[in-house]
């Protein structure tokens, strides 16, 4: 009888982790099959990689950006073919062999009867409610940043807000440093149902000719001719300070004009210093 009641426990154990096992293998074969959509939060593992593990929000238009590859379309589509598509791209551009990929759904979108959309130079665009009783819900700018991770290290130093009123689009410039390194106040715009945030990619200047360093740079605030020569670590023994020329967009044309040398940069400025006649 003893060894009867022994067997009776073992097998309801055994049904119990049967059942378990079945339950979590639904569990993961419904995550696998259903779609995903824009606003649900990913984190994406590669077996063997674990620098290339990722946690991202699928963007209004489906589409995420994974490291390596760029962006990748997974809106509208299964956990199991975003992983596939993922996979295929590492290994069909050579840099994981063979590449094993996980995908999770971190966070469900929720149908958003109020939202603001974030795109450009953030770690994690997307859509983010501004419903007061959800525990993402974001307010102002600040906070939609914060819930973005911050810009990138290839962010300009301002966004735009642009907000459709009375039909009309608006776009308003704000300055990040003055919000983010100097806490403005102001600069903390309040958010509503619609809006768009742009962060764009960093303002640049190019300098060439007899320069030690020419190419491409980051324009820094209010940066002078001087200053973007010095970063480009001055001219050759052969330039000559007279003979810098400055090309600059006037609308639809490139035009070369004289500059000194504590003149005002401006973005896509190119910088060519002459050779010295001796």
């Amino acid at each position: 009888m003893r060894h009867h009641k022994t067997l009776l426990g073992f097998g309801q154990t055994l049904l119990v982790l049967l059942w378990t096992v079945i339950g979590t293998a639904g569990i993961a074969s419904a995550q696998s099959s259903a779609s995903l959509a824009p606003g649900d939060v990913l984190k994406i593992s590669v077996y063997g990689n674990p620098d290339l593990t990722t946690v991202t929000r699928i963007s209004p238009t489906g589409t995420i950006t994974f490291p390596l590859i760029g962006q990748v379309t997974v809106g509208g589509v299964a956990v199991a073919a975003a992983e596939a598509s993922i996979a295929d791209r590492l290994s069909r551009g050579g840099f994981v062999k063979n590449a094993a990929v996980s995908v999770f759904v971190q966070e469900r979108s929720a149908a958003m009867t109020s939202s603001v959309t974030l795109l450009g130079q953030v770690e994690r665009s997307g859509t983010y409610s501004l419903d007061s009783e959800s525990a993402q819900a974001v307010s102002t700018l600040i906070t939609l940043l914060a819930k973005a991770g911050g810009t990138t290290d290839k962010a300009a130093d301002y966004c735009y807000l642009i907000r459709s009123e009375n039909g009309q689009s608006r776009k308003q410039r704000v300055d990040l440093v003055e919000l983010l390194q100097n806490g403005d106040i102001k600069a903390n715009l309040p958010l509503t149902n619609g809006d768009l945030v742009l962060v764009p990619e960093m303002d640049v200047f190019y300098i060439y000719g007899e320069a030690q360093r020419p190419g491409k740079y980051k324009l820094e605030r209010d940066m002078t001719v001087m200053q973007g020569l010095a970063v480009a670590s001055g001219m050759t023994p052969r330039g000559s300070i007279k003979g810098i020329v400055l090309n600059r967009r006037q609308g639809a044309e490139m035009k070369s004009i004289s500059v000194g040398l504590e003149d005002r940069l401006q973005p896509n400025d190119v910088i060519y210093v002459k050779t010295a006649v001796f």
